[in-house]
Parts: structure tokens; C-alpha cells; sequence
């Protein structure tokens, strides 16, 4: 998964992300942003996930809806959620929406992702 930060006109923190990720880039510039407590929590229960303390998590942000497993991590624009069903949207045939909506990775690497995003922030 390839990113690249940067502090848009406005200096507001933005990610851009490769193909098929591009959707996480929006959540972390629209919807989590500099919100460093938020970061933390998150940060605190994908760990949770990976020791296999927790089972999952879901959190709401503005423009999309964020689900960790203990596999992975998926991020889903609530437009998309508002026209179908989450077992819809895991039907096979499904697969035509565009990276900007829907995303998913390993959640290890989800993690690896916070944690330069935090350190960019963190500058």
C-alpha cells in the first residue's frame, strides 16, 4: 500500500493512497484529520484485535464507517452504505464501486498506516 501526506492550501493534514486504497486516503484526510485522541483509540483497539483481545470494532466518522477484524480493516463511504446492505456489499458481483468508496487491507498494515500517519502529524 504506497501514501504520500501533505498539508493541503488550507494546511489541513491530507493522504493519498494508491489504487484500490484510495478510500482510506479520504477517511484518514476527511474523517479522522488531526484528531489525535481518536488516533489513539484506534491505534489502542486494532492492537486489541491483532492480541486477540477484542473480536471487532466499528467506528462511525463523518463520511465513512471503519470495521477492523482480526484480519483486516475496511473502510465504507456511508453513501454507499445508504444504498445497500453490508451483506450486499460483500457479494462478489459488488466489486465494480470505485476505490474512493470502499477500501481494504490486512490489519497489520492498517496499523503500519495510523502509525506513519500519527508520525506525520507528529512533524
Amino acid at each position: 500500500m504506497d501514501f504520500h501526506f501533505f498539508y493541503n492550501e488550507r494546511q489541513l493534514p491530507c493522504a493519498k493512497l494508491s489504487m484500490d486504497h484510495e478510500a482510506f486516503g479520504f477517511w484518514l484526510s476527511d474523517d479522522l484529520g488531526d484528531n489525535h485522541e481518536v488516533l489513539t483509540q484506534l491505534l489502542e483497539k486494532t492492537d486489541a484485535l491483532l492480541t486477540g483481545e477484542l473480536q471487532e470494532f466499528e467506528w462511525r466518522g463523518h463520511d465513512f464507517m471503519l470495521r477492523l477484524s482480526r484480519d483486516d480493516a475496511d473502510v465504507i463511504a456511508h453513501e454507499l452504505l445508504q444504498q445497500h446492505s453490508l451483506d450486499e456489499l460483500n457479494e462478489e458481483d459488488m466489486d465494480f464501486y470505485d476505490a474512493e468508496s470502499r477500501a481494504s487491507c490486512g490489519l497489520e498494515d492498517f496499523k503500519d498506516l495510523l502509525i506513519e500517519w500519527r508520525d506525520f502529524l507528529e512533524q
